[in-house]
């Protein structure tokens, strides 16, 4: 999954919450991205899935745990790097 695509489907969470149709998002996706908006019928399919309660941006528990590793490990490289430099 790209960081394009998971910035439009965070896009699509959000005005998903503000109660816009999946056709309301997808005008303005295509505003924003123009060529590289999602598909019409990925936005429908997220859009969908958020207004069924679905929190997570991912596509599977993987990439969910992949993230969370990460951001993990970040937080220790920054913590290590800082104490050396103290």
């Amino acid at each position: 999954m790209s960081e394009l695509e998971l910035e439009q489907r965070t896009n699509i969470k959000f005005l998903v919450k503000l109660g816009r149709s999946g056709n309301e998002i997808r005008k303005m996706l295509v505003q924003v991205y123009g060529d590289n908006a999602m598909k019409k019928t990925a936005v429908y399919k997220w859009a969908k899935r958020f207004s069924e309660g679905r929190e997570s941006t991912y596509t599977s528990y993987i990439h969910t745990c992949i993230q969370i590793y990460i951001h993990i490990y970040h937080a220790y490289v920054n913590t290590y790097m800082h104490y050396i430099h103290t």
